[in-house]
């Protein structure tokens, strides 16, 4: 797969933007003008910066989103150490004592970091949030486990590299990921890039089991039980997916393998009406692409394509919307077996 920078139908139109919907009276400026009239608040008194975020909302919702807004917009992923706490716990995967040890030491290492220079990995984002949150009198859990990139938990399963929350609203929990939400890190430049996605916010539970999986299975917040080997071979989605409101359908699974002249049905499901110019399929067909128009242009959120694979080869396939990636998938294509008489 190439690298990007970072049942059905009718279940799914109800469900991808419940999470949300829940809330679809709620106006979020005052909060989020809030949490912008603290930007650059110091971490060392939490108890008086929950107080100066919550104290003037009146609703649970709109505090919690002051907060998250407040912690997105002020905190700063660490890719350098995120890139080196992974590669410890490779190291000490089969050293439970060892990993304890030094996991111990780093604790007050990432601590001491978010509260100097508001810079930290994912465990610091999840710590930050339900302290916040808790001390606005808001139920707030740290969830661990595994998430999923182009380059992580693809196919098998690794380790854990994860952490993000869940909240109780209302007496509902609600999931969300501060650290992705917060914006992502540019390689090439080697800096951390501020681009807030709201698509993380109380996302739909269905479309986060696609790039989250905990160690405790009841934070899926799904009917279903999700398999971890279910997981690791679903398509894979980003952070425009959640954007945009995305819900991949078809293929179910990241690599298909099918015979030649076989043709291949693509859905996906948008949460908002979507003009069928803006969303396109293309066949990677190794020095070009191949664009494929949506199917059925006049239903404006259920997106469906078509393409029958005339020559064998590995293919790589992805749905855009505006030029930007929204789900992947991997089409093995092969001669069909002759037939024994």
């Amino acid at each position: 797969m190439k690298l990007f920078l970072y049942i059905f139908f009718l279940f799914l139109s109800s469900t991808i933007e419940a999470q949300k919907s829940d809330f679809k009276y709620i106006n979020f400026e005052k909060a989020d003008s809030i949490a912008n009239l603290y930007k650059g608040e110091r971490l060392c008194n939490l108890p008086l910066l929950a107080y100066k975020l919550s104290n003037n909302l009146n609703t649970q919702v709109e505090k919690f989103r002051a907060i998250h807004t407040w912690v997105c917009s002020n905190i700063e992923s660490d890719h350098g150490f995120s890139e080196k706490t992974i590669r410890k716990r490779k190291k000490f995967k089969n050293d439970s004592i060892a990993f304890s040890n030094w996991n111990t030491q780093v604790e007050a290492w990432v601590f001491d970091r978010l509260l100097k220079d508001k810079k930290t990995i994912c465990s610091g984002y999840a710590y930050l949030l339900k302290e916040l949150a808790s001390l606005a009198d808001i139920e707030c859990v740290i969830v661990n486990g595994y998430s999923r990139t182009v380059n992580t938990n693809v196919e098998a399963i690794d380790i854990p590299n994860h952490s993000w929350n869940a909240v109780k609203l209302n007496n509902k929990w609600y999931l969300v990921d501060a650290t992705l939400a917060s914006g992502y890190f540019y390689i090439n430049e080697n800096i951390f890039v501020k681009n807030y996605n709201d698509g993380y916010f109380l996302a739909s539970p269905e479309l986060f089991s696609k790039n989250h999986y905990p160690l405790d299975k009841k934070w899926l917040l799904l009917n279903d039980t999700l398999t971890i080997n279910e997981f690791v071979k679903a398509p894979l989605i980003y952070g425009t997916t959640y954007k945009f409101g995305v819900m991949p359908i078809l293929p179910e699974k990241l690599v298909t393998q099918i015979s030649v002249h076989e043709e291949v049905l693509f859905s996906l499901k948008t949460s908002y009406n979507m003009e069928t110019d803006k969303i396109c399929l293309f066949i990677n067909k190794g020095f070009k692409n191949e664009k494929i128009k949506v199917l059925n242009p006049e239903d404006k959120n259920n997106h469906k394509f078509k393409y029958r694979f005339s020559k064998k080869g590995n293919y790589d396939v992805h749905i855009k919307i505006n030029n930007d990636v929204v789900v992947s998938y991997t089409i093995i294509v092969a001669k069909p077996k002759k037939s024994i008489l």
